[in-house]
């Protein structure tokens, strides 16, 4: 009996395992006729993109324009104020220089070249000719000697700045003639002065170098004013001003003896400040006689000097008006060589005002596809030159200066005496008017 109740359990095993081994078989069978179907499936569909609840990582995210509204700026070409445009360059304009004579412009920028444009032609509507400077580094400042034949170049990288002699015509090739190498420092600006006497070199600090033309270091300047912002020379005279971190403009006089046979290093003396503004100053600038003296500040102003001043007896410069910056931020500003016209930039935008009332004369709106970083009135302020992130100069129409001529030429007539001098400042007033009336009008 108890063989014949083991074969029984045996039996009842032996047919659940069948059972359950055909179920297993059976799955494994269903399972794979569905991959084959799903698999036939996405072929014959295309793929959809699966849905999430993620952000886009912002690695993948297009990069930004430099435009304040996020979108590509264009620079027009065909404002009635427009002249011409030096370009070239494939990098940001760093710096930017007139020669006295009118002749040059020279130009530093970050692609690490300076070019010097020969603008004789500039309003005949020719395509300017320039020489290229080629360097080992990149060019922070540029500077033309008084006889527009030789140009300083500041290497913040190097250290040092090298003086290059200009070829006689465009494209000929300059060839440096001097290196001031080992300068302590992160060095910012460089200068030469008009009249040939020093070098000018300053630092990020509050050290500013000056040499002979030979490289010989005369003296050591120390402008405390925890950093230096802006450092140059005035246009006419031997004085190097500097801006920093303290609301004014500090104004040194490099003094030399009076020799007939020759002009020794005396000393820098302190001559004057520009004050009155509440924050640093960004930019600052002079007239051709440095009788005059413009500056714009962090705190939203500009603020206009007469600087012909006693300095040497302790006589204060002389506030002439001030105004207000039309756009927050940074700002380059640069007086006309007269004296009578302002112009300042914001972002990629000139205004033109009256360097005696203040009152805003002209506006050049969108004139540069990115910022503008400097401004430079030609030597006989006809022309304003602008430069900056869009790696060219504009030249552009000082209408602003024709009508202020208009006005002076008003005033000498009402004291004319001579017939003569009376009917040719009547014929230059009734024509500049008329050319004035047209420009309007285009």
């Amino acid at each position: 009996m108890e063989e014949v109740a083991g074969s029984q359990q045996v039996m009842i095993f032996g047919i659940i395992t069948s059972i359950l081994v055909s179920v297993v078989v059976s799955f494994l069978y269903w399972m794979k006729s569905q991959e084959k179907t799903e698999s036939k499936e996405t072929e014959e569909k295309p793929q959809q993109p699966q849905k999430t609840d993620q952000k886009p990582s912002k690695k993948s995210a297009p990069p930004k324009s430099s435009s304040k509204k996020g979108n590509k700026r264009t620079a027009p070409t065909t404002h009635p104020l427009y002249i011409n445009m030096l370009r070239g360059h494939s990098d940001t304009i760093v710096d930017m220089d007139l020669d006295q004579s009118g002749k040059l412009v020279a130009t530093a920028s970050a692609d690490g070249t300076v070019r010097t444009w020969f603008i004789k032609d500039m309003d005949k509507g020719k395509e300017i000719k320039y020489t290229r400077i080629p360097l080992e580094d990149i060019p922070s400042s540029v500077s033309i000697s008084p006889d527009g034949k030789a140009v300083a170049v500041l290497l913040p990288g190097n250290n040092s700045v090298e003086i290059y002699r200009l070829g006689k015509k465009p494209g000929d090739e300059a060839s440096c003639v001097l290196t001031i190498s080992n300068i302590k420092g992160d060095l910012k600006d460089v200068g030469i002065s008009p009249t040939g006497r020093f070098i000018m070199v300053s630092t990020v600090g509050t050290t500013v170098y000056i040499y002979t033309l030979k490289g010989e270091l005369l003296h050591v300047l120390d402008t405390a004013q925890m950093t230096n912002g802006q450092v140059s020379i005035t246009p006419c005279n031997d004085m190097i001003a500097a801006s920093g971190f303290t609301p004014e403009v500090h104004i040194w006089a490099v003094q030399f003896g009076k020799s007939a046979t020759s002009n020794p290093f005396q000393q820098v003396q302190e001559a004057m400040d520009l004050s009155g503004h509440k924050s640093g100053v960004y930019s600052f600038g002079f007239s051709g006689d440095t009788r005059r003296a413009v500056t714009v500040s962090k705190d939203g102003t500009w603020r206009v000097f007469n600087i012909d001043v006693s300095w040497h007896l302790k006589e204060d410069p002389k506030l002439i008006c001030c105004g207000t910056v039309a756009e927050d931020g940074p700002a380059c500003v640069a007086m006309s060589q007269n004296g009578r016209v302002v112009a300042i930039a914001t972002d990629v935008n000139i205004n033109f005002y009256n360097a005696d009332t203040a009152e805003l004369m002209d506006t050049l709106e969108g004139v540069h596809s990115d910022a503008i970083l400097r401004l430079s009135f030609s030597d006989t302020g006809k022309f304003l030159y602008s430069s900056g992130q869009d790696k060219s100069v504009r030249v552009w129409l000082n209408r602003a200066g024709i009508v202020r001529d208009v006005e002076g030429w008003k005033e000498s007539l009402k004291t004319a005496t001579n017939a003569s001098h009376r009917e040719r400042l009547k014929q230059q007033i009734a024509d500049t008017t008329e050319y004035l009336k047209e420009l309007s009008q285009k």
